[in-house]
């Protein structure tokens, strides 16, 4: 009888450390679930942040480009599409600085920046001969940009 009693003591022990040993495994194994459901929203939001900070990055490139390609026609008629490329580039540039980081955001400004000296110098009558002879100006900071706006949406995959 002590026996059958020193039995069911010892199998009521083993139950009772079986199902601690279930409790703690069920336990990790949620938090578990919970860490990666984790990773898993903040890819998403990654992702769907990325799409339309990509869109505003191209499109300011794609009136960047239209404006120097505009330069390789007659000088007049770049400069009467001259103030309609610009006015593209100000509204593409307002996308980019909701969208992007300050590297990004920057550089846009740069590139805006030099569309509008060129415009005062225009307006002044400072700018002499063909305009395609001061497309450097432009390519340089259009190049500077797209750099900046590759590496923001490269380095945005390695946030934590």
């Amino acid at each position: 009888m002590i026996g059958a009693a020193i039995g069911g003591g010892l199998t009521g022990l083993t139950a009772f450390g079986t199902g601690l040993f279930g409790l703690r495994t069920a336990r990790l194994q949620l938090s578990s679930q919970e860490s990666e459901a984790a990773r898993q929203r903040r890819f998403e939001s990654l992702q769907e942040r990325r799409g339309p900070r990509s869109q505003a990055y191209a499109e300011f490139i794609a009136a960047g480009q239209e404006l120097i390609d505009a330069m390789y026609g007659e000088q007049q008629d770049f400069l009467t599409q001259f103030e309609a490329l610009q006015a593209n580039i100000r509204k593409r540039r307002s996308s980019v600085a909701i969208a992007g980081p300050d590297s990004v955001v920057q550089a846009s400004g740069e590139f805006a920046d030099e569309v509008r000296k060129f415009r005062n110098e225009l307006a002044r009558g400072a700018i002499r001969g063909h305009p395609l002879h001061h497309k450097g100006r432009f390519e340089r900071p259009l190049d500077s940009f797209a750099k900046a706006a590759r590496t923001a949406l490269e380095n945005e995959g390695h946030q934590g």
